[in-house]
Order: C-alpha cells, then sequence, then structure tokens
C-alpha cells in the first residue's frame, strides 16, 4: 500500500524502522537480566467499571504523570505525540481541537460546533475548549482511539482524551513547584492534600504559566503579542458519608489570558500585526458523583456536573499593518457558555448476573449546553458584511445505555454495549438565521477477548460512534447579507446537514513479557465513514469567501497502532509508539479560489499523517540522576478537504535531565532541541497585496527550541 511505500522510501522511515528492529530482536539477549523487573499495571478510568489498561478491548495510550514531567508539559498539547494517529490543530494560542485517526474538527470561528474528539476533564465534559488542558497535579491522561459510542455518546464518535488529576489522599502530603525558561517563560504550582476529617479527605492544587511566546512583533516592537496567561485551579474532596454513601466533589477554575499572534505573510515568527489577537478562556466548573452501596444486588453511581465558560477569540486576519481601502480587519468572538449534565448509572455486583451469566450497566444520561455568541468586526474587506452578529445556540441530549459482559470461560470474555441518544439543537441569531434540527442515533460496541495466558491478551471488536447532525448557520448569514438571490437560494438548501456515524472494526493484542519487563500492545483497524461531514467553500459574493459543511460518501480510514516499552534494567527503559494511517475522501468535489470544481475524491483527508512515532529511552545513574531522550516524528499531511496545500515531515528532539535528593528534584530540560520548524495550521487564500493577492499557503509554526530548569520540592 503506498502509505508502507512512502514510510520505507524516505531517511525518516528507514531510521525508525532500523531502530525498532533492533529495540525488539535485542530483547531475547537480555532474557535473564530482565526477570524480577516488570512495569507497573495501569488503571484506566474512562471504562464503566475502570481497570487494566492491558485487558481493556480498545487502543488507547495513557500518559503517566511521569511522562507529563519528562516533556516539561504545562498542556495537552505538549504530551499528544506520545499516542499514535493522534493530531492536533492550532489556529490560537493552543491547540483546540484534536483529530483521532484522521477524524476531528479543526477550527470554530462564528458557526455552532459538536466535537468528533471528546475532552473530559475529572469528569466534566470541556469539548471544544481546548485551553481546559491544562495539566498540573495530573494523575494520567488516557487517550481512546476510536469510536466510544457506549460510554460518552455523540462527542466521542472518533476517540476520547481524559484527562484525570490526582486524588486526596488520607496521609498529609504537598509539593511546590517553580520552573523558568527561554522566551520569558516562568511556571508555579502548589499543591496539598490530606485528611480534613476522620470520613473527609482533600486536595488543592493551584498553578500559574506564563511566557512571552514565540513571535516578535515588528510594527508594534513588542515580543509578547502571544503570550500564555493560565491560571488553573483545582479542589478535590472525597467524603465518606458510611459505609454505603459516599461523595467525590471537584471544583474546577480557568483562567486563561493568552494572545493569538501566529501568522504573518512571511510564513515566519515574525509579524507586522497591527491589531494582535486574543485567546481567552475562563471557566468554572463543578462536578458531584455520589455512590451508594446499599444494595446487594447493584452500585448506584449519580455525577452531576455544571460548567460556565466565558470565550472570547480574536485576530487579525489580515495579518499585517495596512491601512488602506479593501485590506485591514480584525474580527473578535465572544462566547458565554453554559453547560450541565447528569449521569445515573446502575453496575451489577457478583451473584445478580442476568441472561447466563453476564454482568451488567444499565444508565441514563441528561446534557444540556447552552452557548450565546457575541461577533463583532472592525473591517474593509471588499465589502466584506462588517455588521455585529449575536446568536444563540441550545443543545440538548438525552440517552439510555447499557452493557453486558459474559465470562464465557477463564479465558474468553464477550461485551455487549449499546446507547440510544436523542438530540435537539436549536439556533437563532440576529440576521434572521432559525435553525432546529433534532434525531435519534445509536451506538455501541461488540468485543470478544481472549486470554492466552496470564499476560497475554487478544481481542476483536465492532463498534459505532456517531455526531450529531449541525446547521450552516454561518454560510446562510453571510448569504442573506451580501449575497445574490442563486445563492440565498442554495444555502437555504444546506441550512442543515445530517449526523455522521464511523462503524469502527479492530483487532488487537496486548501482552507483557518476560516477567512483565516488555510490554507490547498492537492494533489495526478500518474505519467506514458514513455521512461525513466534510466543509466546502463558496463565494458568497466577490472576495468573499465562506465555507459550509455537506455530507459525502465513501470515505473510509484503516491503519495500525503499536506501543512498547522494555524495561530492560533496573535503570535503563526504552520506549516508542507507531502508527501508520491511511484515510481517502468519498465522493467530494470543492470549488477552488478560481471557481473551478477541484474533485478530491480518493484523495487522503486533512490533520491525517501517514505516520507518527515516538521513540524514548529513560536512564537512571549515580544514584541520584536520570536522563530521558525521546524523538517525535510526523508524516506530512494535508491543512483541508478543500485545498492541496501541505504541513512538512518532521522530526523533533526532546530531553530532561533531572537530580533527585530526598525531597527535592531538580530538573534541565528542553524541547525541540534542533529548533526545527514546523506546522500546525495552514490556510490557502490571498492575502497579500504587495504580491497582487496571489493565492498562496499561509502556515501557523508550532513550539521552536524551548529549555528550562524547574524544580520541585514534596513534603
Amino acid at each position: 500500500m503506498n502509505f508502507y511505500l512512502t514510510i520505507l522510501n524516505t531517511a525518516r522511515g528507514a531510521f525508525f524502522v532500523a531502530i525498532a528492529a533492533t529495540f525488539f530482536l535485542g530483547s531475547s539477549l537480555f532474557a535473564e537480566e530482565a526477570i524480577e523487573r516488570s512495569l507497573n499495571e495501569v488503571i484506566i478510568n474512562a471504562d464503566f467499571r475502570g481497570g487494566s489498561a492491558q485487558l481493556s478491548p480498545s487502543s488507547l495510550t495513557v500518559v503517566s504523570n511521569a511522562d507529563l514531567q519528562n516533556r516539561a508539559a504545562q498542556h495537552l498539547e505538549d504530551v499528544l505525540n506520545l499516542a499514535p494517529n493522534v493530531n492536533i490543530a492550532a489556529g490560537a494560542s493552543r491547540g483546540r481541537f484534536f483529530q483521532v485517526r484522521g477524524i476531528g474538527e479543526r477550527s470554530q470561528f462564528k458557526e455552532p460546533l459538536d466535537s468528533s474528539v471528546g475532552l473530559v476533564v475529572d469528569g466534566i465534559d470541556f469539548s471544544n475548549l481546548g485551553l481546559a488542558g491544562g495539566i498540573y497535579d495530573v494523575e494520567q491522561v488516557e487517550i481512546l482511539r476510536g469510536p466510544q459510542g457506549t460510554s460518552f455518546g455523540s462527542n466521542a464518535m472518533a476517540g476520547l482524551i481524559n484527562i484525570q488529576s490526582s486524588a486526596p489522599t488520607e496521609e498529609f502530603e504537598g509539593r511546590v513547584d517553580l520552573g523558568a525558561g527561554n522566551y520569558g517563560s516562568k511556571t508555579v504550582g502548589v499543591v496539598a492534600s490530606g485528611a480534613i476529617s476522620d470520613d473527609l479527605l482533600g486536595r488543592v492544587s493551584i498553578s500559574k504559566n506564563t511566557g512571552d511566546g514565540y513571535i516578535e512583533n515588528d510594527f508594534l516592537n513588542r515580543d509578547d503579542t502571544n503570550n500564555i496567561d493560565e491560571l488553573f485551579a483545582r479542589v478535590k474532596l472525597n467524603w465518606v458519608v458510611s459505609d454505603e454513601l459516599s461523595f467525590d466533589i471537584t471544583a474546577i477554575y480557568i483562567d486563561a489570558d493568552n494572545g493569538y499572534n501566529a501568522f504573518s505573510l512571511e510564513n515566519s515568527r515574525n509579524t507586522r500585526s497591527d491589531e494582535p489577537g486574543h485567546d481567552r478562556q475562563e471557566s468554572s466548573a463543578l462536578s458531584v458523583l455520589a455512590i451508594w452501596d446499599g444494595s446487594d444486588s447493584y452500585t448506584l453511581e449519580t455525577q452531576v456536573t455544571a460548567e460556565e465558560s466565558n470565550l472570547e477569540y480574536g485576530f487579525d486576519w489580515d495579518w499585517s499593518d495596512f491601512d488602506t481601502v479593501g485590506v485591514r480587519g480584525f474580527e473578535n468572538n465572544a462566547r458565554d457558555r453554559q453547560a450541565k449534565s447528569v449521569d445515573l448509572r446502575f453496575l451489577s455486583k457478583l451473584g445478580s448476573e442476568i441472561l447466563g451469566g453476564a454482568s451488567w450497566v444499565a444508565g441514563l444520561y441528561g446534557y444540556d449546553r447552552e452557548v450565546d455568541l457575541s461577533y463583532s468586526e472592525d473591517a474593509d474587506y471588499y465589502g466584506a458584511w462588517t455588521d455585529g452578529l449575536t446568536s444563540s445556540f441550545d443543545s440538548s441530549r438525552y440517552a439510555a445505555y447499557g452493557q453486558l459482559d459474559w465470562a464465557l470461560d477463564d479465558q474468553w470474555l464477550l461485551s455487549l454495549g449499546t446507547r440510544f441518544e436523542h438530540f435537539e439543537n436549536n439556533y437563532f441569531d440576529s440576521f434572521g438565521v432559525v435553525g432546529d434540527i433534532a434525531d435519534d442515533l445509536i451506538g455501541g460496541k461488540l468485543s470478544l477477548q481472549y486470554r492466552v495466558d496470564d499476560n497475554v491478551m487478544v481481542y476483536g471488536a465492532l463498534s459505532r460512534g456517531y455526531k450529531t447532525g449541525g446547521l450552516n448557520t454561518d454560510a446562510y448569514g453571510k448569504a442573506l447579507v451580501s449575497g445574490d438571490a442563486d445563492t440565498i437560494a442554495l444555502l437555504s438548501q444546506q441550512l442543515t446537514y445530517e449526523g455522521e456515524a464511523a462503524l469502527n472494526y479492530e483487532l488487537g493484542l496486548k501482552g507483557s513479557y518476560l516477567e512483565d519487563a516488555v510490554t507490547l500492545n498492537l492494533t489495526a483497524f478500518y474505519i467506514d465513514r458514513q455521512n461525513m461531514q466534510a466543509k466546502l467553500a463558496l463565494e458568497i459574493s466577490s472576495g468573499n469567501w465562506t465555507s459550509y459543511r455537506d455530507n459525502v460518501e465513501g470515505s473510509d480510514n484503516y491503519g495500525v497502532e503499536l506501543e512498547a516499552a522494555w524495561q530492560v534494567t533496573d535503570q535503563f527503559r526504552v520506549f516508542t509508539a507507531l502508527g501508520i494511517l491511511e484515510t481517502q475522501l468519498g465522493g467530494l468535489v470543492v470549488l477552488d479560489l478560481n471557481d473551478e470544481p477541484l474533485d478530491q475524491a480518493g484523495r487522503d483527508q486533512a490533520h491525517a499523517p501517514a505516520y507518527q512515532f515516538n521513540l524514548g529511552a529513560a536512564y537512571k545513574f549515580m544514584d541520584h540522576y536520570s536522563l530521558t531522550v525521546q524523538m517525535d516524528g510526523k508524516d506530512s499531511f494535508y491543512f483541508s478537504n478543500s485545498h492541496n496545500q501541505q504541513s512538512s515531515a518532521y522530526e523533533l528532539l526532546h530531553a530532561k535531565l533531572a537530580y533527585q535528593q530526598g525531597p527535592l528534584t531538580l530538573s534541565l530540560w528542553g524541547r525541540n532541541l534542533t529548533d526545527q520548524d514546523y506546522d500546525v495550521r495552514g490556510f490557502y487564500f490571498g492575502n497579500n497585496p504587495n504580491n497582487g493577492w496571489i493565492t498562496e499557503s499561509y502556515t501557523q509554526l508550532g513550539e521552536p527550541r524551548v529549555f528550562g530548569l524547574s524544580g520541585k520540592y514534596d513534603f
């Protein structure tokens, strides 16, 4: 297949294959030394009952707290390259949207949007709110690939990212973190945890990240127009009321006031924006999980969440100091979001099996989210619409779900889960666009596991995920303001688009070898994207373009995912992850910027690199020192389905040297040590009057070489 040839015909791929082959073939030479050494069992939370990641019949990556510290990570975007077949789209101060196996959104401006890849933090749904991905005092990040149609529904058609923070402890403990690096970056964090009373445990964490960013604004003579200024605070309580009743309470506060000035006409880190943008999020969220264990037949879990966010995303879309007619423009999108949910779940106990010995889970779920947008534009751009816009979008979902698990014998486990969901999306705005859409959706998973022995499991799974239909409010609103009768008629017919489904076929192997010194997970998958939601471009009036979504058939995604780790000695560990992905668009025909049809059928889908890898080693020496070195690699990928501009392939080198003496840890770290330029977002249009408005590719560069010193003191 073409994507395998791509791997083998590049120096990058050849290098990686050689290293990986050496790693696996060499394992037999150290078999005797590996006895008595093992990798700790990893427990995942993004499951109905929790359990070992090695026994879960799905492809997933668990990024531990140690992994987060080895990357000196402040945000989720700093660690996603550890997971195979996971990509991220920037277009803001942080990566806001995620793609799993080539599926996921890449941007949001004025239109309402539902997510294909969910983001959950301590049980609270923060999907589409990428700035919520702070990872201070986080126990682990769970990245689930493939549809999560039974457990999470329409926000997780392609996968789910679940951030689980550290839990309160019985014994008092605390931590202070301080750090500083180049580009003016500074970090500070404090944690305190322990028993408040005999039946109440608590944990508090607060962190602050600041930095100037990597952009030089030559017009304003400033180096902080793409700055980072983020505060994260969390309080967790565990209250054991009685032997039968307990509560887990989590309160989260986020205040991010970041700059956004990431694009330039020269595709460099030097801009001339006269009106730099911003990327702000202030969120308050609460989760209350009540666990009642008073029945002999089942446990009842009831989780109630509430989240309120004020978002503001603004940018200078001419990326310059031009101040002539037909050139300049700045827009601001301010959203007020309120969401609440309730999840009522019954889990069977031993002895209450049904239907021939099946343990069971049954639940009811309700979710409501209201988003009010206030859009303003200061523009003079070919007569583009310059009036303000206000809109309101209310999305409600109600679901019933269940799962049955049959232990057929000591080796075979059969699981069947399903979820029925009803959604209603209601929208209206100040331009007169009104839209209501409702539908019933169904998803689920069928899996069969076989325990070869205590250390090896193989599985096959068929799962179906889904995503709600939506409304092309932005395109229709622009047509009402400045379009002709034919364009208005066309977009009136395209006001709504249907829901999408993903049918996922998966085969996997999970094993540990050499007395658990080696773990190896391998997955092959095929996804049939049904009614794929694809963006198309349309010119409303001369120079005034918009995009809208439509459904296309015939799209599919398939590939392989490999993760392995080997504790070679007590001091030396190596690890690797590899994702290979082939995608193709179905019957998609778009208009290029010359209004000519462009047939994209059979082309790779956007933000779906043909390969990704992570390769690393960790070594402890001289009792108190440790060194971790990692390399990430990613193939080129298309920025959009509507044009054929691509990123470049790249490899990034990271390292961390740490010294630990008792409660004190000092670390010298660096990311992208070779200062590789690479792209994280791209657009294609004419935006520069100095070259006659020639259509060009404009890209946002990722993080350059960064380094710093951090200290941690545990008490």
